[in-house]
């Protein structure tokens, strides 16, 4: 879409899952974006404390997805019942997908980005600018895992948005 707009570089905003979606995009095709704030980056394969976590979250994702469908799976996430993978995210649950194909996309998408290598070799060659977003809500944990993106990809700056959920957004953009 970015490139079929053909409005030059852009500002990339991702929440949750969205910041590694924004990061890799970064990384992957630099020419189509200037700025990328990326909130709260569930990157929990760089804290060594949450392999335990993402393992207990991992077979509740599959009991509940064995006993109630994919549907299931996807409500235990946003109702903010996974310690780990779901870490703060009945907060937005009032604006998450509900679309017929967004459970299936939420368990597809769920193993992948939480473990997304921060590979120093690839950030180096990061050019965009890049910021790391926490909010007044963020737990913790989410805390620790934009911390270690800020650590890792060079030249990233650190920002606590004085607004909470959707509302930092627009305040980034200001």
């Amino acid at each position: 879409m970015l490139r079929e707009r053909q409005t030059g570089p852009a500002t990339v905003i991702g929440i949750g899952f969205g910041a590694v979606v924004a990061l890799e995009l970064a990384l992957a095709d630099p020419d189509l974006v200037a700025r990328a704030f990326v909130i709260e980056p569930p990157v929990f394969g760089a804290l060594s404390e949450a392999t335990t976590g993402m393992s207990i979250d991992v077979d509740a994702i599959r009991a509940a997805a064995a006993e109630g469908g994919e549907e299931a799976a996807y409500d235990l996430f946003l109702g903010g019942e996974l310690q780990t993978l779901g870490c703060g995210a009945e907060r937005f649950s009032d604006k998450a997908d509900r679309g017929p194909a967004a459970a299936r996309s939420f368990l597809v998408e769920l193993p992948a980005v939480p473990a997304w290598p921060l590979d120093p070799v690839r950030l180096v060659t990061l050019e965009p600018e890049v910021t790391v977003v926490t909010l007044p809500s963020t737990p913790d944990l989410l805390k620790r895992a934009a911390r270690a993106v800020v650590e890792r990809v060079p030249g990233a700056g650190s920002l606590h948005s004085s607004r909470d959920g959707i509302a930092a957004v627009a305040a980034l953009l200001a």
